[in-house]
């Protein structure tokens, strides 16, 4: 999908003038009364970070979202992503700016007049294509929502939801990795898992999640 189908208003904006970008996934920073909830990556993307057994594993904390599919709308792709993978109905929520993420810092701050037809983005994250050559995009991109879910998620096709209690979150973004135990001994952090992570899992935010990091160490969430 091109990002400016769905979203024509970026086209304006200096970093994107002239640009040809890929709208590729739809992700939603997801909040359930005072806590948001933080996918915790599946088994075959964890790593170390060396050959050496004493490095600890590696464990992605992401968003809830995924791939746009051929002919989906950017809300459509939301919904079935939560559905599957929270099993929860979500509401969106309109944030007061929308926020361009460039090379991992704020590049830009939009204001855009809501609409009946399209959602506003918190977060519009730009990324490197993975190829490139003739017709490759200038920019990957991820949009990224803001919603309120309705009930009480559950990992339903997620390996596991880390609950961060909103009075927590700079606390818990002030820091670029958090080792297993002293999530498990935090008050203000839950881990609801599908199975069991390893003993010296460290998590770490990853795509959206780093990016509304990034929004948090601001003062702008």
């Amino acid at each position: 999908m091109d990002l400016f189908d769905a979203f024509p208003m970026l086209r304006r904006r200096p970093l994107l003038s002239g640009t040809a970008v890929a709208l590729v996934g739809v992700s939603t920073v997801v909040r359930y009364e005072a806590a948001y909830y933080f996918e915790i990556g599946k088994p075959k993307y964890w790593r170390r970070p060396t050959e050496d057994d004493s490095s600890p594993t590696i464990v992605g904390l992401g968003a809830i979202g995924g791939s746009v599919e051929q002919g989906e709308s950017v809300l459509a792709c939301l919904r079935r992503e939560a559905e599957e993978e929270l099993g929860v109905r979500v509401r969106l929520e309109l944030p007061s700016q929308t926020y361009l993420i460039h090379d991992w810092q704020i590049a830009d701050r939009l204001r855009i007049i809501p609409s009946k037809k399209r959602p506003t983005p918190l977060m519009v994250i730009l990324m490197p294509p993975h190829l490139g050559g003739p017709g490759a995009p200038d920019h990957l991109a991820i949009v990224a929502l803001q919603t309120h879910l309705e009930e009480r998620p559950t990992p339903r096709d997620l390996f596991g939801l880390l609950r961060v209690e909103k009075h927590a979150l700079s606390e818990f973004f002030a820091r670029d990795k958090w080792p297993l135990d002293q999530v498990q001994t935090h008050p203000a952090l839950t881990p609801v898992l599908n199975g069991q992570l390893p003993s010296d899992t460290v998590l770490r935010p990853i795509l959206t999640v780093r990016a509304f990091q990034l929004l948090v160490r601001s003062g702008y969430a």
